[in-house]
């Protein structure tokens, strides 16, 4: 079986992430993969090419793609020869579906043997709102719903929450399923020395209470609420110092430097930027935090509790469902209630603590291993290739 995928980017997000880590779980005889990226920003391509992975960078900027790099696409789709299609996202969605059709079409005429591949669409987001996201995405959303029922032969959702907000916004619901993101718990996994490197490496005092949060800078991630919430938790407790890592939560963000100087909550906060290895940094948190105003099924939430750290987050998406009963869950948009919570998780015992966090992983092994999620990928793929001249109803 031959699977391409076709991704908006490849830069270091939860989709993007789980694509890698797929692929690199999925590798065996008989099984090839090839992914195409819809823009150039693409740092994870590499890894993608260490695991043997051809990658080719479409190089789309903002804004409607030019009829030459849609050909391009086009192209790139008839010469692969997909017996699978995978695409990731809206845009992807969109594009890579229309391409997939349109290389069918060129091989027709052509005269070459047409073999339509199995389509398969992705969403990775819950609220088709789309908080924060540009009007041309909310727009290509609103379009993939209206060509739901006729262009792919399924649609994978990352949560129950993804599948039924958009259920909600015109897609198929007989397209649908659901394959929760899988977590690597060879890679994710608790490691005591992390503790000591890590408070070192940042500067605080070796037995400060540690909370982190990881993610991009975007405004679904809501860290205003984060910061508020810090402001509550260091009012408690001012022995208590913070982590925030991801792209664009570095010292170079002046918009989120100045939401820490407003709250007075700078001193106690480190800004670390994207990380090679966050299983290092996860490793050595007491607490982690999510913030968000929106998620499907939140992985750096699983990546965490892989790796022992009991977890507080706001209820979004299938968080709640993740978490289970192995750390808390609050409203979104409610710093008081996210910095009560992180306060009464932090008054635990530190034995308390790590019986959560073993309890955390115990789940996720359970319910959310990556070698699960591959299963249900490989299970659907066979079954979107007997549903592929099969009419939705």
């Amino acid at each position: 079986m031959k699977i391409v995928h076709v991704i908006t980017d490849l830069s270091v997000g939860g989709a993007e992430t789980m694509l890698v880590r797929l692929i690199s779980t999925s590798r065996r005889d008989g099984l090839q993969h090839a992914v195409i990226s819809l823009s150039s920003q693409a740092p994870l391509a590499e890894r993608l090419v260490a695991l043997g992975v051809e990658v080719r960078i479409l190089g789309m900027g903002r804004g409607v793609p030019s009829v030459r790099l849609f050909r391009r696409l086009v192209q790139w789709l008839d010469e692969l020869e997909p017996d699978v299609v995978q695409t990731w996202m809206y845009h992807a969605d969109l594009l890579g579906g229309a391409a997939t059709y349109a290389a069918q079409i060129v091989r027709w005429l052509r005269g070459a043997a047409v073999r339509r591949p199995a389509l398969l669409w992705g969403v990775h987001h819950t609220d088709l709102r789309l908080t924060g996201s540009s009007r041309a995405t909310r727009w290509i959303a609103r379009a993939c719903a209206l060509m739901s029922s006729r262009v792919p032969d399924m649609i994978v959702c990352c949560a129950e929450s993804a599948r039924s907000s958009h259920r909600q916004g015109g897609y198929c619901p007989q397209r649908m399923t659901v394959i929760h993101n899988g977590i690597d718990l060879e890679l994710f996994r608790a490691n005591p020395a992390c503790r000591e490197t890590l408070r070192r490496s940042i500067g605080i005092e070796l037995n400060a209470p540690l909370v982190g949060i990881v993610g991009r800078y975007h405004p679904v991630k809501d860290y205003g609420t984060f910061v508020a919430a810090m402001r509550v938790v260091l009012d408690a407790m001012p022995q208590c110092r913070f982590v925030m890592a991801g792209q664009g939560l570095d010292p170079g963000n002046r918009e989120l430097v100045a939401i820490l100087d407003a709250t007075q909550t700078s001193y106690a906060c480190r800004l670390l930027g994207p990380q090679a290895e966050p299983q290092t940094l996860l490793a050595g948190l007491d607490v982690f935090c999510l913030s968000s105003k929106s998620e499907g099924l939140p992985t750096v939430i699983g990546e965490a509790m892989a790796c022992e750290v009991p977890c507080v987050a706001t209820d979004v998406g299938d968080t709640a469902l993740l978490i289970g009963a192995t750390g808390s869950v609050v409203p979104p948009e409610d710093p008081q209630a996210l910095g009560r919570a992180l306060s009464a998780m932090l008054n635990q015992s530190r034995a308390e603590r790590a019986a959560l966090g073993h309890a955390a992983r115990s789940r996720i092994h359970g319910l959310f291993s990556i070698e699960a999620s591959w299963r249900r990928y490989e299970e659907t793929y066979v079954e979107a290739l007997g549903r592929r001249q099969r009419p939705a109803g």
